[in-house]
């Protein structure tokens, strides 16, 4: 007697995936999973209130539902953001009320899938050309990059990653204090008239804003002014007293203080380092990219893309290597120099 066992399955692939250079300040929820690639520049990521500084191929993933935001350390920051959706992992049988992603080259710089995460997404991001669409081919790279997450990021048992579930009424209370910051950020807001767009006291309000976002009211209104000055100074045409007055700061001395703070130099220094080419553009959280970006980026991806020295090697989540792993690498880093000393 045989067994005969019949197995149909959908693919029903349905990603969203968008290269692009990041603007201003945004903080924003979002149902699905999200996997951040940052390609150029250096990014401070905020995650349900934990901060990350993000440099060049950095990835990030951020669970669903959890608040996100980016603010922009450099002048030019360009980023590959892949949208993934809740019902496809559902579809799959990945239950994500229990258990959580945990991807964070911040966090853990090495790891034996990182790079091909990166080959990956390049080689998808490329195979999204129509004359390069191949819908198979897309389907079992897809499917491949779910395989490296779920395999050797997902923990069932992980609650410090897990989605925030919050009540919809808090979630759309503080989108309301973000939207009333993002546009009347020029003019003078304070927390109590903050608080009163949300109905909230203005210690809920305190309180929420720096668990949720990682800072709190006033440094995350400073940072939406200063998003703003970066593009004003682009016209160089507008006196920097201007632009400080009109984007909000009472004092040019002030701007300047938290203009170097932020970004590590003044507006007239950061004014004098701007190219011809680089003029105002428009406020965009996710600003398009020039001709020249896209041509630049489309070289970082061919590279990454066809990159054969990929090490494929995973690690799995119980081994005693992924638990070392940082520790060897460090060792293995302390070795390499030591040779290099009895070298010389």
């Amino acid at each position: 007697m045989t067994n005969d066992i019949t197995y149909s399955s959908v693919a029903q692939v349905k990603f969203d995936l968008l290269t692009y250079m990041i603007g201003n300040y945004h903080y924003s929820w979002h149902e699905q999973v999200k996997l951040i690639w940052l390609l150029k520049g250096t990014v401070e990521a905020n995650v349900d209130g934990k901060r990350y500084t993000m440099h060049e191929n950095d990835l990030l993933l951020v669970n669903a539902n959890c608040g996100f935001a980016t603010f922009a350390l450099s002048s030019e920051c360009i980023a590959m953001r892949l949208r993934i959706m809740p019902t496809f992992l559902l579809d799959q049988g990945i239950d994500l009320d229990h258990g959580a992603f945990a991807l964070n080259s911040v966090k853990l710089p090495q790891h034996h899938d990182y790079d091909l995460i990166r080959q990956i997404m390049a080689q998808l991001s490329l195979g999204l050309k129509p004359d390069h669409l191949n819908h198979f081919n897309m389907n079992l790279l897809y499917f491949r990059l779910i395989g490296v997450l779920v395999n050797d990021f997902f923990d069932p048992e992980d609650t410090d990653n897990m989605s925030n579930n919050q009540p919809q009424h808090r979630q759309s209370s503080l989108s309301r204090v973000i939207t009333y910051i993002n546009t009347n950020y020029a003019r003078n807001i304070t927390l109590e008239t903050a608080a009163a767009v949300s109905h909230y006291s203005t210690a809920y309000l305190s309180r929420i804003f720096k668990s949720e976002i990682g800072i709190n009211f006033y440094e995350y209104l400073t940072r939406c002014r200063l998003q703003h000055t970066v593009i004003a100074l682009g016209d160089l045409d507008t006196k920097i007293a201007d632009i400080a007055f009109n984007n909000g700061f009472k004092e040019v001395k002030s701007f300047n203080m938290m203009f170097k703070k932020h970004f590590g130099q003044t507006p007239s220094e950061y004014r004098n380092h701007l190219s011809q080419n680089e003029s105002a553009q428009a406020d965009q959280f996710r600003r398009p990219l020039s001709a020249e970006q896209k041509l630049w980026v489309t070289h970082q991806l061919t590279d990454w893309a066809g990159d054969t020295a990929v090490n494929q090697l995973s690690v799995c989540n119980t081994c005693s290597y992924r638990e070392h792993f940082v520790e060897y690498e460090a060792l293995k880093t302390k070795v390499d120099k030591l040779k290099s000393l009895l070298n010389q």
